[in-house]
C-alpha cells in the first residue's frame, strides 16, 4: 500500500480517522494505540516482514534512551549511544549497502583473480528504512545531549517511530516536535480539515498528473539513451526530471502532511519552492528541508561546522554532502552527486567571500542583475546535478553531461521531438504550468494555504478541477514514488 493506492483513500485512511478522532475521542492513550496499530498495518502492507526491523529499532532505541537518561556516568552514556547507533546503522548498511559493497569488491576481484568470489546477498530493501533510521537515531542523540528527557510512554514513542503518514518517505520528524503534538488528546479543527484535504489533493495532482506524465519523457531519454548528443533533447529531459523528482517527492510530503492533519498532527513542511533558490546554499534551505537540517544538526555541526576554521568547514561540508548523497541510494553515482553539491557549495562560499562580490551587491543598479544571474546559474548547476542523480550508467552519464554542456552534438529541436513519446503537447503544457505555478507560489506564498482559508466555492472549484485532472490526465502507467527506493 502507498499514497497512490485506491484503498488508502477508500478504506484505510477513513477507517483510521474515524477510529482515532471519533471512537477514541478525547482519550489520548487509545488514540495513540490505534495510530500505532494502523502504522504497523500500513507498514506490513507496504513492506511485509520488514516490519520486524522497525520493531527492533524501536524497542532498542526506547530501552537504550531510557538507560542513557538514567545514567550519571558520561562514559556509560557514550557506550550506550554507540550501541544504538551501531545497531541502527548496521541494519541500514546490511539491507541497503551490502550489495553495493559486494559489487565494488567484485570490480577489484576482476583484476585480482586470487581474491575469492563473493555472491550478492540480494536482500530486499525495506521500504522507508533510511527515514525511520534517521528519525530514531536523532531521538537517541538528543536524549544523550540532554535536549529533552525520553518519552514517558512506550506506545507514544513507538507511534512516533512508525507514524504511517511519514514512515515510508518522510518528512523526517524530530521526537520533540511529535511529542508536542500529542501531549493532549488529538482533536480536529474545521480549518485543518479543509487544509488537510487541500494538501492531499495538491499531492495527488503533483504525482499522478505532473510527475508521472513528465516521467514518460525522462525515461525515453535517460533509460533508453536515445540521441544524447542532442543538447535540446538532454536539456528537455533534464528539465522534465527536475520537475518529476520535485513533484514526486513533494507530493508524498504533501499527502503525508494532509493525512497527519486529519489526525490532528501537524508535520513540518519539506519543500519551499526550491527552484526559486538564488544560490546553492539557498537551494538546500528549500529542498528536502527535514533531511538537510538533520544532516546539519547531527553531522555537519558534529564534524566542526564553521566553528573551527575554514579548512574544517570545507571538510565538514564535503563529508556531509557525500554522506547525504550516499543516504539517497546504494550506488556510487549518488555519492558523486553529493560530492558535486559539496564542491558547488564550497565554490559559492569562496566566491561570496570575495570583497569585489560583496561590493557589487551593495550597488543598487547591480543588485537585481546579480540576483537574476545568481538564480540562473544556481538552476543550471542544480539541473546538471540531476543528471548525475538520474543516469546510473557511466557511459550514458558522460554523454548526457557532454550534451548538457554543449561539448558535443547539436541543438536540434525537430530531432528531439521525433524521439519523444506522443504526449508531447500535454507534457509541454504541464511543464509550462508547473513553471508558472512554481514561480507564483515562490512570489506570493503558499497557494494551498490561501485556498484552504478562502471561499468554500473557490475551494470546491479547485477540488473539482483537481479530481477531473487526475481522472483524465493520469497516464496509463504510473510509477512508484522515487524516494521509496531510499
Amino acid at each position: 500500500m502507498d499514497f497512490t493506492t485506491f484503498g488508502y483513500y477508500t478504506w484505510f485512511l477513513p477507517a483510521v480517522v474515524v477510529a482515532v478522532m471519533v471512537l477514541a475521542r478525547h482519550r489520548k492513550a487509545p488514540q495513540m494505540g490505534l495510530i500505532l496499530l494502523a502504522s504497523y498495518v500500513f507498514f506490513w502492507l507496504a513492506s511485509g516482514w520488514h516490519v520486524i526491523l522497525l520493531a527492533t529499532s524501536t524497542c532498542a532505541d526506547w530501552v537504550i534512551a531510557k538507560r542513557i537518561a538514567a545514567s550519571d556516568d558520561q562514559k556509560t552514556k557514550k557506550r550506550l549511544l554507540i550501541a544504538t547507533l551501531t545497531l541502527n546503522l548496521g541494519l541500514l548498511a546490511t539491507f541497503k549497502y551490502l550489495d553495493m559493497l559486494i559489487d565494488t569488491y567484485g570490480l577489484v576481484q576482476l583484476r585480482a583473480d586470487f581474491l575469492p568470489h563473493i555472491p550478492r546477498a540480494e536482500l530486499l530493501l525495506p521500504v522507508g528504512i533510511s527515514f525511520y533510521t534517521f528519525q530514531t537515531m536523532s531521538y537517541s542523540i538528543d536524549v544523550y545531549r540532554g535536549k529533552y528527557p525520553p518519552y514517558a510512554s512506550f506506545v507514544d514513542f513507538a507511534a512516533y517511530a512508525a507514524f504511517f503518514p511519514q514512515l515510508v518517505a518522510g518528512p523526517i520528524v524530530r521526537a520533540d516536535h511529535f511529542l508536542e503534538q500529542i501531549e493532549e488528546p488529538l482533536t480536529m479543527k474545521e480549518r485543518n480539515f479543509r487544509l488537510a484535504l487541500t494538501f492531499i489533493l495538491y499531492g495527488l495532482v503533483k504525482k499522478v498528473v505532473f510527475a508521472d506524465n513528465v516521467a514518460l519523457h525522462v525515461d525515453a531519454v535517460f533509460t533508453e539513451g536515445v540521441d544524447l548528443g542532442n543538447t535540446a533533447l538532454v536539456w528537455w529531459a533534464t528539465l522534465c526530471f527536475g520537475i518529476q523528482i520535485y513533484c514526486d517527492f513533494s507530493a508524498y510530503s504533501d499527502i503525508a502532511i494532509g493525512s497527519a492533519l486529519l489526525l490532528g498532527i501537524r508535520l513540518p513542511e519539506n519543500f519551499k519552492t526550491p527552484y526559486a533558490a538564488r544560490s546553492p546554499q539557498d537551494f538546500w534551505r528549500r529542498w528536502h528541508i527535514s533531511l538537510s537540517t538533520w544532516l546539519r544538526d547531527y553531522l555537519y555541526i558534529s564534524l566542526g561546522g564553521s566553528r573551527k576554521g575554514q579548512r574544517r568547514l570545507y571538510i565538514a561540508l564535503m563529508t556531509t554532502m557525500a554522506l547525504g548523497g550516499l543516504w539517497h541510494g546504494a550506488s556510487w553515482n549518488f555519492v558523486l552527486w553529493g560530492v558535486v553539491h559539496g564542491l558547488i557549495l564550497i565554490g559559492h562560499r569562496l566566491l561570496v567571500a570575495r570583497p569585489f562580490v560583496q561590493e557589487a551587491f551593495e550597488h543598487k543598479r547591480l543588485r537585481v542583475p546579480l540576483v537574476v544571474t545568481g538564480w540562473f546559474v544556481t538552476q543550471v548547476l542544480i539541473f546538471l546535478t540531476w543528471l548525475i542523480f538520474r543516469v546510473e550508467d557511466t557511459k550514458m552519464l558522460i554523454e548526457a553531461i557532454s550534451g548538457f554542456l554543449f561539448f558535443q552534438g547539436e541543438f536540434d529541436v525537430a530531432a528531439a521531438r521525433e524521439v519523444l513519446p506522443e504526449v508531447q503537447h500535454l507534457t509541454t503544457a504541464l511543464v509550462v504550468v508547473f513553471i508558472l505555478m512554481h514561480g507564483i507560489s515562490g512570489k506570493i506564498g503558499r497557494l494551498r494555504d490561501r485556498l484552504s482559508e478562502g471561499s468554500p466555492i473557490l475551494w470546491g472549484v479547485f477540488a473539482g478541477i483537481s479530481i477531473v485532472a487526475m481522472l483524465y490526465l493520469r497516464p496509463s502507467v504510473s510509477s512508484e514514488f522515487i524516494y521509496f527506493r531510499f
